[in-house]
């Protein structure tokens, strides 16, 4: 959505098989390609393709290319870094074979003895389109229509390099662009991270043992929060430590589209609808056969749109008022049993989570978010909720980021999470003083990216 520009943009610059098949041994040694002589976008670049045998032959999490890139701030000033792109093998949402790709960035040179351990940040992509995704735009010299995901990209990078960790920026919404799609986005997620535990060059700890931390906010929760309750179902031999996510968009689905139709978010309801459309064809029959022309027109639109574009095309629309059959669409069972597939709150989390709403979210209703993590408790889950009451869905990512980062430094670093879980409900959370900690911390990180130092292990 455009909002985050405002909040990850000027962040940025102030923080600057389905299943167990895919289990990776030793890390292999890939034919790693040059840099690219230009870069162009996914839907130019054959990097991104690979024969249909090919893919359906490899393991999930299995790479099927390497290439070196130079990873940029808003396309332009390259950081100096380690940074490669690797295609490789995931499922979409019914278990067929496709390839994605993940941007790896680690710090220069070689790894501290022991190796490095690896942060999954996903980016909130919330697009539709492939040059709108991770791995295009952290490149120098990407055309930057999508600055909301370069700049989240490069926070993403500073979160991790200035602790010496190693980076995955999954292209999780996989070939076909499926915003909003979370089982696709969290098996490919969970692939990425096994791709880069396949990768020699990134030096991780111990292969599957190596401690993962996954990160994610808005858009990022939709494969993260999938992740944190079905990880033991589709890659169990991974090591991820924790989770956080704040801004939860999958507590609710139907509540968010409902809460955002004819209103500020209404052009997110486009991209959602195109984005499950395209893993689900009985979605797409339905917008093809029972929306009005122009309800198909801006849905379809919306599929060549970054969020930026697309979120800010046609606010207060009522979307759902184009469907033509009487009723509500979202409770057409084509629609609701699509939706209802991709929402939390199907299984207990195993690892520890930090999780933030907003209470006054003007984009995702928080109720949604409360259910999911009061069943979590109920069930035994380790869980850190915070409320946030002076905040809103922009305010909070600056909300959420100190308190998750450092609930992701404490487990990587082998801190025992809290047992149990803890619910707080702050006036605020910049009375704390851990967002001004945060960025005088990060500070010589962000300095050095941007003026071209190596980053390198702390």
């Amino acid at each position: 959505m455009f909002t985050l520009f405002l909040r990850v943009a000027v962040l940025t610059v102030v923080l600057g098989l389905a299943g167990v098949a895919g289990a990776s041994a030793a890390p292999a040694e890939v034919p790693i390609q040059p840099l690219p002589v230009i870069v162009v976008p996914p839907e130019l670049d054959s990097f991104y393709n690979a024969p249909a045998n090919v893919v359906a032959a490899t393991e999930p999490g299995g790479i099927i290319k390497a290439r070196q890139i130079t990873p940029a701030f808003l396309s332009v000033l390259p950081y100096n870094v380690d940074a490669w792109q690797v295609l490789y093998r995931t499922n979409d949402s019914h278990g067929n074979a496709i390839a994605t790709v993940t941007t790896l960035v680690k710090p220069r040179g070689p790894a501290p003895d022991g190796g490095l351990k690896l942060l999954s940040y996903q980016v909130a992509e919330d697009s539709t389109a492939q040059y709108c995704t991770m791995s295009y735009v952290a490149q120098q010299g990407s055309i930057p229509a999508d600055f909301v995901n370069s700049a989240e990209t490069s926070l993403a990078m500073v979160l991790g390099l200035s602790q010496g960790w190693a980076v995955s920026i999954p292209d999780y919404e996989g070939p076909n662009s499926a915003y909003g799609a979370s089982i696709l986005g969290g098996q490919a997620t969970l692939d990425g991270i096994r791709a880069a535990e396949n990768f020699a060059p990134l030096q991780l700890t111990a292969g599957a043992q190596t401690p993962v931390g996954l990160m994610g906010y808005s858009g990022g929760t939709i494969p993260t929060g999938w992740v944190a309750e079905h990880h033991r179902d589709y890659a169990p031999e991974l090591n991820i430590v924790g989770v956080t996510i704040g801004g939860v968009v999958m507590g609710d689905l139907k509540a968010v589209l409902r809460s955002n139709n004819a209103n500020l978010g209404a052009g997110l309801i486009g991209a959602a609808l195109h984005g499950f459309a395209t893993e689900y064809p009985e979605v797409q029959q339905v917008l093809d056969t029972k929306y009005d022309w122009f309800g198909r027109f801006m849905t379809s639109i919306k599929g060549v749109l970054c969020h930026p574009q697309g979120s800010a095309l046609f606010p207060f629309w009522n979307y759902l008022g184009s469907y033509t059959g009487g009723g509500d669409p979202l409770d057409l069972p084509e629609l609701s049993n699509a939706v209802v597939a991709q929402q939390l709150g199907q299984k207990t989390p195993d690892v520890p989570m930090y999780i933030y709403h907003a209470q006054n979210d003007e984009f995702i209703p928080i109720a949604g978010t409360d259910r999911v993590v009061n069943d979590y408790c109920r069930d035994g889950a380790d869980i850190t909720y915070t409320r946030e009451f002076l905040a809103e869905h922009i305010i909070g990512i600056p909300g959420w980021l100190p308190g998750g980062y450092q609930f992701i430094i404490d487990r990587m670093n082998g801190v025992p999470a809290p047992h149990g879980c803890s619910i707080t409900s702050p006036t605020s959370t910049f009375t704390s003083g851990d967002f001004t900690n945060l960025l005088a911390a990060k500070w010589p990180a962000i300095a050095g990216l941007l003026t071209g130092f190596p980053v390198g292990a702390r």
